[in-house]
């Protein structure tokens, strides 16, 4: 015995580096023989969806369509998903775009390089002359002959570049955010069965679970907690709240209010940091977050989901992007139960504010897949997302990852699914006052200790103030020359499409197109940035 563990303490670990050896080289050959081989064509696909059942939700889709297009043209197609971790993602697009070694399909999120205007231009393929045809594989369905963007439930209006003119993802899902709560738990201490309806309603619920695990001596919680359920409480309940100051400064009466147009708000009195509704919007917060547990700032969303699994807090606010992770973790501890936000309307302060839920009508599709503009098989990928998007395929993938489809048509049959469909009625709006950095940061670090009860709505107002009237002027001025070198970018990329089309002439019916497209956006961009201007001028000289 004394020598086998002699033998395992000097070579165990040289042994483990040595099959791991082996099997990377032996995965690399395989990797090569599988997706190198010269009669096979590889795409590969990168994103950052490492939720459970993701990647085999996609690997179906991609094992069908390779064999799909096997049996129609004997052609050899294999598709590689690529999956990062968050933390990861943005330095991997980032280098892949600007090194020409980024994936075909790219998820486009978080990084910079997709997600800003001139780089989405620079970078990606313009979808408008694909999406405005049919989908062949929609032949012989009830969507045969239908624009490609309008056999989405949104007509692909989220995935319009209103800078750009065009159309740059397709998506997949769609998404929304409830409270999931544990029904056991709920009924062994409330007595009932349905879930909280009104706010006054969903306040003494939170009391009785925190007075029955004070009175068990169990570590229970009404919410279980991170600062990621921190953001979804906070932005399901400002827009209801702050929707009466986002039309009192909406200039151009698209719904919102821009921080250039809160600006000008603020100038004029129109509102300040001790307006009501923002005083009542950080004492409603407050109100729900003393229901979190103690430590949930350090906590992670990882961590709130495992406490909720493990039955030691009754309800938690999260996405249908995590209903398949919950039930699967969940399904043989307790059932699972589903509702939405209660909303303060019955309140006596917070219904002066609150006449009902945030719109979910302007829901746009989710895991949006842009198309590398260097990718030297585009066609396959345009083919590709053709055969995901149709009813079959995109009912195939969301029932498999519970997830909410955005084809047109494609039912919704999964009981659990049935309580996150897009709240129709309601109000729309955003509120941006985030003018300078200065403030931005002020107001995110505040949000965390207001949560926490460590600072007062009014000291929140009252600092926010200060840094608001000390910084404003100088960030509006910044945001300004912001907008003035984003418009110079995209002059400069309307020249080089000039010149590219005055020396490649075959490419001359593109650059006409594309011309036409950065021109309307270019001449958008600096409209808004001589009202602005002009606007801010007006005002200085009249004080």
């Amino acid at each position: 015995m004394s020598k086998a563990k002699t033998f395992l303490s000097k070579y165990l670990g040289a042994a483990i580096l040595v099959v791991a050896m082996i099997y990377a080289v032996v995965t690399v050959i395989y990797n090569d023989l599988t997706y190198d081989a010269p009669d096979v064509t590889t795409l590969r696909i990168c994103h950052w969806q490492l939720e459970a059942g993701f990647r085999e939700a996609l690997q179906a889709l991609i094992d069908d369509y390779e064999k799909v297009v096997r049996e129609r043209t004997g052609e050899k197609v294999r598709i590689l998903q690529v999956p990062i971790s968050e933390r990861a993602y943005r330095q991997y697009v980032n280098t892949g775009l600007i090194g020409d070694m980024a994936p075909d399909i790219i998820e486009k999120g978080f990084a910079k390089t997709a997600t800003d205007p001139s780089y989405v231009a620079r970078f990606f393929l313009p979808l408008g002359e694909h999406v405005v045809k049919p989908n062949p594989y929609n032949e012989g369905t009830s969507l045969e002959g239908v624009a490609w963007k309008e056999t989405f439930f949104d007509g692909m209006q989220g995935a319009y570049d209103e800078q750009l003119l065009d159309y740059y993802y397709i998506p997949f899902s769609m998404f929304t955010v409830r409270i999931y709560y544990n029904k056991d738990l709920y009924r062994e201490i409330t007595k009932r069965d349905a879930p909280p309806v009104s706010y006054a309603d969903f306040m003494d619920v939170c009391a009785r679970i925190k007075a029955y695990g004070e009175e068990a001596g169990e570590p229970i919680v009404p919410l279980a907690s991170s600062k990621a359920q921190g953001g979804y409480f906070t932005w399901k309940y400002q827009v209801p709240f702050w929707r009466e100051l986002a039309n009192r400064c909406d200039m151009d009466f698209d719904g919102n209010s821009t921080y250039f147009e809160t600006y000008f708000g603020m100038r004029r009195g129109l509102w300040s940091f001790k307006s009501p509704a923002l005083l009542a919007t950080a004492d409603c917060l407050m109100e729900i977050a003393s229901n979190f547990p103690d430590g949930w700032l350090a906590a992670q969303r990882d961590d709130a989901l495992f406490a909720f699994a493990q039955r030691r807090a009754v309800m938690i606010a999260s996405g249908s992007w995590d209903a398949q992770s919950i039930i699967d973790q969940t399904k043989e501890s307790f059932e699972l139960g589903v509702f939405g936000f209660p909303m303060p309307t019955d309140h006596p302060e917070y219904s002066k504010y609150v006449k009902g839920p945030g719109s979910e009508a302007g829901s746009r599709g989710g895991i949006p897949w842009t198309i590398n503009k260097k990718t030297p098989r585009a066609d396959l990928c345009i083919d590709f997302l053709q055969y995901c998007t149709t009813a079959a395929g995109n009912e195939k993938f969301n029932t498999r990852i519970t997830w909410l489809p955005v084809v047109r048509g494609v039912p919704i049959v999964d009981e659990k699914l049935k309580a996150f469909k897009p709240i129709l009625h309601g109000y729309t709006g955003h509120f941006d006052y985030n003018i300078s950095t200065a403030v931005s940061l002020l107001d995110q670090g505040n949000r965390w200790t207001i949560y926490a009860g460590q600072m007062t709505a009014e000291e929140n107002a009252n600092q926010l103030q200060e840094m608001y009237d000390r910084t404003a002027r100088s960030g509006y001025l910044k945001k300004l020359d912001l907008q003035r070198r984003n418009n110079r970018n995209m002059e400069r990329v309307v020249a080089a499409k000039i010149a590219l089309r005055e020396c490649v002439p075959e490419l001359a019916d593109e650059m006409d197109r594309k011309l036409v497209q950065l021109s309307q956006a270019s001449q958008d961009v600096h409209h808004k940035y001589y009202v602005y201007k002009h606007l801010f001028e007006q005002l200085e000289n009249a004080e």
